[in-house]
């Protein structure tokens, strides 16, 4: 199958579903949505509750692991990535949580001019519907839904409670004019059904997109220095007479760049790839948020969300959710976070997320644990690993931009082949000096009796960790990943020389190729990384179009007169 297109987008991930549904707002174009996995519409993915069947779901999530991790005694990290339309926002935490105004401002003051704080907000602004706020910085007609946290109990109150008894400010709104402090998430979730960018923006594809799914592109097919389409694994190309963009994510986008031969001639030659454009910097720079997790026992069954994967009770939550999206099933299982700052509190170094059970999203630790045959039964609307939910409270410190960058490369020339992905953490003894820090700051929260009431004592490595080197081995024991991989592909100003892209998100070196996705994050950012890849979707598709950008906005100017 040959068929020729003015735009093919390459991966239906969170990104490609923005990008493909607005340049397709042009009735005289024909664009081609092309993604390797399904249609992103099942059950499971809809339904928030449901992420257990998705998280570790072969026909949903493409299970990339990384080479074992020196710093955390030699384990290999999960990584969770969807696998349909919507990409990892079929499988993602719900949290609609933007960068602070800091770190695009930074991508700004670096030469990337359009890219500031400022720049980006009428892009969030028009992709977001929030149900709750109206406000300069929330739009209220966009595709993606907001509403605030769901299932928000005794436990999420009493975590911001103590951490306001330690001196945290308590916010109303972690996307309005603060960020350090304590308070209950928004979420991309509406009437009980999760807001992945295939539910939010493609609802009704127009005549002129065409969605291809279960079509697994291997290379982008480039003559005479220009891009002109991109083959599939079956051998179909698919043309693009304009332009072809890259949207696979921060692992697969330069798994792909490499498989069709742009990026370090070296490594390609090594794994039988000719090069066909020699750029260095794909791969490069990979930055996660390095996630360490801090948990409690409690015998309070009652205040936790894992006396849902009992089966009578998991059958009730699915039956409500079925009725009218009502009750827990329709909402994510964790609602209160907190932004520490060491520093400047215009920058948080740190984010955390109070869970009110405990649980192990590591897959690559251990075998599935026996359980009782009804928490057998019920436990997938839970679970996101191979142990059982247990009530307590979990703390998940987020490291937000570590100085420890990794790399992503290939394992061979064989496209169906998981890429060699090296986040290579704590390499920087800084990132694990501001994590030993970070373990302090969340004792004092969790010794507060407003939490301490409700819990009972530090489980698994942590019970005894007291002396520093103790609380180093716990780190090294619990970290994992949190789930905010980027800066793979990334843009830069025309004198840095690891720059993939240019401002304008073109592939520097070839024509008519440009990357969309977290990849392109010229640097980590504060907070999940889905509201801000949502508003560089809306921002490329006025770039592709040749539309005159969005003005900027400054709603904190209106706050102070």
């Amino acid at each position: 199958m040959n068929r020729v297109f003015d735009y093919v987008v390459s991966g239906g991930g969170s990104a490609g579903c923005v990008l493909a549904a607005r340049l397709a707002e042009d009735p005289a174009v024909s664009v081609c949505l092309v993604e390797a996995g399904g249609r992103g519409r099942d059950l499971f993915i809809r339904m928030p509750a449901g992420n257990g069947f998705v998280f570790g779901n072969p026909r949903f999530d493409w299970g990339y692991t990384s080479v074992p991790q020196e710093s955390l005694g030699g384990r290999s990290i999960y990584f969770a990535r969807g696998k349909a339309l919507g990409g990892t926002s079929i499988v993602n935490g719900m949290i609609y949580m933007r960068g602070v105004p800091a770190d695009c401002d930074g991508w700004r003051q670096s030469g990337l001019a359009g890219w500031g704080y400022n720049d980006l907000l009428p892009y969030f602004r028009r992709s977001e519907r929030s149900r709750d706020r109206q406000d300069g910085w929330h739009g209220t007609t966009g595709p993606l839904a907001t509403e605030p946290a769901r299932n928000h109990g005794t436990l999420d109150r009493a975590f911001i409670a103590a951490a306001v008894a330690t001196g945290h400010t308590e916010l109303d709104d972690f996307n309005g004019p603060h960020r350090t402090g304590v308070a209950r998430v928004d979420s991309t979730v509406s009437r009980g059904i999760r807001q992945s960018t295939a539910l939010a923006y493609l609802r009704r594809p127009p005549a002129n997109l065409t969605v291809l799914t279960g079509r697994h592109v291997v290379r982008a097919i480039v003559e005479q220095g220009r891009a002109i389409g991109v083959q599939t694994l079956d051998g179909a190309i698919l043309h693009a007479e304009r332009e072809v963009i890259l949207c696979h994510g921060a692992f697969a986008t330069p798994q792909l760049l490499m498989l069709s031969g742009i990026g370090p001639a070296d490594h390609l030659r090594t794994v039988g790839i000719t090069p066909i454009h020699d750029l260095p910097g794909v791969g490069e720079h990979l930055a996660d948020h390095v996630d360490v997790s801090i948990q409690y026992g409690s015998d309070r069954m009652d205040l936790s969300h894992a006396r849902q994967q009992r089966i009578d009770r998991a059958a009730w939550l699915m039956a409500r959710w079925l009725a009218n999206g009502s009750g827990p099933g329709g909402g994510s299982f964790f609602s209160a976070a907190l932004f520490h700052a060491f520093e400047d509190e215009a920058l948080p170094e740190l984010e955390v997320f109070m869970t009110p059970m405990i649980v192990d999203e590591n897959i690559g630790n251990g075998e599935t644990e026996r359980a009782p045959i009804l928490e057998r039964l019920g436990r997938r609307l839970l679970v996101r690993g191979r142990k059982v939910a247990r009530p307590g409270v979990q703390i998940d410190i987020n490291q937000e931009r570590p100085h420890s960058l990794g790399t992503v490369r290939l394992a061979s020339a064989d496209p169906r082949a998981h890429p060699r992905i090296d986040p290579n953490y704590f390499a920087d003894p800084r990132d694990l000096d501001q994590m030993v820090r970070g373990v302090a700051v969340m004792r004092e929260i969790m010794a507060q009796p407003q939490i301490a009431r409700y819990v009972t004592r530090e489980l698994g490595p942590w019970a005894n960790a007291r002396t520093r080197d103790e609380i180093v081995a716990a780190i090294r024991q619990t970290a994992y990943t949190g789930h905010h991989p980027c800066s793979t592909a990334r843009m830069g100003n025309g004198s840095d020389p690891g720059a993939v892209l240019d401002g304008e998100l073109r592939l520097r070196g070839i024509d008519g190729l440009r990357v969309c996705d977290a990849s392109a994050m010229p640097t980590q950012i504060t907070g999940n990384l889905y509201a801000t890849v949502v508003a560089m979707a809306e921002k490329a598709a006025d770039m592709i179009r040749g539309r005159t950008p969005l003005p900027p906005e400054y709603p904190q100017e209106k706050i102070h007169g």
